[in-house]
């Protein structure tokens, strides 16, 4: 299964989330969120998730 990583840093991104809508649809991927914008984000859950993915997106 691979593992898709997407970082978002600006708040509704209305093309980022239609392209992790479509991809959480597919049934071979793992589609992972991290919400930069958020009030305080996790950056140390950040950087495990980033050596995790087999592939990473920032929007």
């Amino acid at each position: 299964m691979r593992r898709l990583l997407h970082i978002l840093t600006k708040p509704d991104d209305t093309f980022a989330q239609a392209v992790i809508e479509a991809q959480r649809q597919l049934p071979d991927h793992a589609v992972m969120v991290v919400d930069l914008a958020a009030s305080e984000p996790d950056y140390a859950a950040l950087l495990e998730e980033i050596f995790a993915a087999d592939s990473v997106q920032v929007w």
